[in-house]
């Protein structure tokens, strides 16, 4: 929900998702009438995503291309775009400086490229602790999680797991908030939108770290840059 309300898409806009994996989030903006450009990296994610966009009316191309070749992902579209999209995978990739200088050139004067990652405060990085402590308060106990973070503000490399008992971890690739949002800075964009989502106690956690102990606790940020000069909403 953060990520549509910060993407404000109207009927018609062009977009570029960016690793889209399954197709999913490609699949919930075509629905609200976006003309969907689509890419990821792996053949057996797009081969996914094909099979689940049968049979529905969704203007969706999905293409196998490199997020971290600038070149491959200019390519993908002749028409400048209304918006640039990447769920939950820039984290995942281990250069992100080719994806954003292809979007300053792709997106349009008043474009936006909206993004996801998992927060870099509370849920990145090695080093990373969460704990639980017991409190006592008129006569109940109750418990509380928090996490402490110790190598915040270096970039590095670590294993983890996009969600819960996947067999083998994988690489993440860890960045500060002013690290990432350096990286658009340079290139010409400027941040006008931020959501730092809470995820309701009464929802499932079964793909997340996070289960209801660390409810007040973001685990994920979600933020809109625009090129300078863009009229801001």
């Amino acid at each position: 929900p953060a990520q549509i309300k910060l993407l404000a898409l109207q009927p018609g806009e062009g977009v570029l998702d960016i690793a889209c994996g399954n197709g999913q989030f490609s699949r919930k903006m075509a629905s609200l009438g976006a003309r969907v450009v689509a890419c990821d990296v792996s053949p057996r994610m797009i081969e996914l995503a094909r099979r689940r966009t049968e049979g529905t009316d969704a203007d969706i191309e999905y293409h196998v291309a490199d997020a971290t070749d600038k070149d491959q992902i200019i390519s993908l579209s002749s028409d400048r775009l209304d918006a640039v999209v990447c769920t939950m995978a820039l984290f995942d990739i281990a250069s992100i400086d080719p994806l954003i200088s292809a979007a300053a050139r792709m997106l349009r004067p008043d474009g936006r490229f909206v993004f996801s990652v998992v927060h870099p405060c509370f849920n990145s990085s090695n080093g990373l602790i969460r704990a639980v402590e017991q409190e006592e308060r008129d006569g109940e106990v109750i418990e509380r999680g928090y996490v402490k973070l110790f190598e915040y503000g270096k970039s590095h490399v670590y294993k983890g797991q996009a969600m819960l008992g996947q067999p083998v971890a994988q690489n993440l690739f860890h960045r500060s908030i002013s690290t990432l949002l350096g990286a658009f800075f340079q290139r010409g964009f400027v941040l006008d939108g931020m959501e730092e989502p809470i995820l309701p106690e009464t929802r499932a956690f079964q793909r997340s770290h996070f289960d209801a102990t660390y409810a007040n606790i973001p685990p994920a940020l979600v933020m809109r840059v625009r090129p300078a000069g863009a009229p801001a909403e």
